[in-house]
């Protein structure tokens, strides 16, 4: 590329000095077209460092540079997008002069599969989110190369605004399964970040039927119920008895641990006595691991009904206290 056209597309210098933008594109077709070493046009340049008056000017003249990849397969709108340059982004989408062209640009695919959306929400840019949702709210955003759906980067960072944005403005937005199979409810559980509550809770008023959905391989499966419960979460609130592949309930999962299990036993859906692959029910379990055995007996010998449930070997909660050498 011309250094002159490089470095006022850097600035931003629409006229400086002897240098005029207009002249310097209208006296060659080409000198748009000239590019960097990494294949950007003066179009991606003037996109990266966010000059929205110079990017307006040069497609002004140039109009068809507006579509225009990189050596990434990155257009204007990725590289403004994945910069969180709001400016240039409106500039952009106003320039679009038909629907066709349009969906061109806000679906144009990098070398990663990453459309534009992708990038404002891993770089967590609100505001570009917002205008690129907007203005392809039909689309339903489909995943990159590594299976990563928006829905499931802002899933996965907790980004919480965007996932509001994006459930509520997308008329089909799509959580098929992201990396390992997982659904982007999966990656949230998973991280466990700070926003995770709300998150959760916004993704399960969408969509509940995302609590029974499989991550994972045919024979070696979980929900991001039973993920939560292996955490220790204590975002459970929606805690349900569907077993995994191995027949363990979030109960067996939780009983581990000790923590939660008077709510989860407590819980109308819970089956108390449900047996894993193993044979073992999750009072089991508990009584089992000296870390939760402190915990869960005083809670055992409040409770009468729990002392009349059975386990496979008909044994009684007594039984298999007894048996744990839990004194009650």
């Amino acid at each position: 590329m011309d250094p002159t056209l490089y470095k006022a597309a850097v600035r931003g210098n629409i006229v400086y000095a002897n240098f005029l933008l207009a002249d310097h594109l209208n006296r060659d077709e080409e000198n748009g077209y000239q590019v960097t070493p990494k294949g950007n046009k003066v179009l991606h340049v003037a996109a990266l460092y966010g000059h929205s008056r110079f990017a307006a000017e040069v497609l002004k003249i140039s109009p068809a540079l507006l579509c225009f990849q990189n050596k990434k397969n990155e257009t204007t709108l990725h590289i403004a997008a994945n910069e969180g340059h709001t400016e240039v982004v409106s500039v952009l989408l106003a320039c679009v002069e038909d629907h066709n062209t349009k969906e061109k640009l806000t679906r144009a695919t990098d070398a990663s599969g990453d459309i534009a959306l992708h990038k404002a929400v891993r770089s967590q840019h609100l505001d570009v989110v917002k205008l690129l949702v907007k203005e392809d709210s039909e689309f339903e955003f489909p995943p990159n190369h590594s299976q990563e759906t928006p829905l499931y980067l802002v899933a996965e960072s907790g980004f919480h605004d965007a996932l509001i944005n994006i459930l509520e403005s997308c008329k089909k937005p799509t959580y098929s399964a992201g990396p390992s199979n997982r659904t982007p409810l999966h990656a949230a559980v998973i991280q466990k970040h700070k926003g995770l509550g709300d998150v959760v809770s916004d993704m399960l008023g969408w969509k509940q039927s995302l609590v029974y959905l499989l991550a994972g391989s045919e024979n070696d499966w979980t929900t991001a119920i039973h993920i939560a419960a292996s955490e220790d979460s204590d975002k459970c609130d929606s805690l349900v008895d569907k077993p995994d592949s191995y027949d363990t309930t979030p109960l067996h999962l939780l009983a581990v641990s000790g923590n939660h299990l008077p709510e989860l036993i407590n819980h109308p859906r819970v089956k108390k006595m449900s047996f894993n692959k193993e044979n073992h029910t999750p009072l089991d379990i508990a009584l089992s691991c000296t870390v939760t055995t402190e915990k869960f007996k005083d809670y055992v010998k409040r409770k009468n009904d729990l002392r009349a449930l059975t386990n496979l070997q008909i044994l009684s909660i007594l039984d298999v206290v007894l048996k744990h050498q839990v004194k009650l």
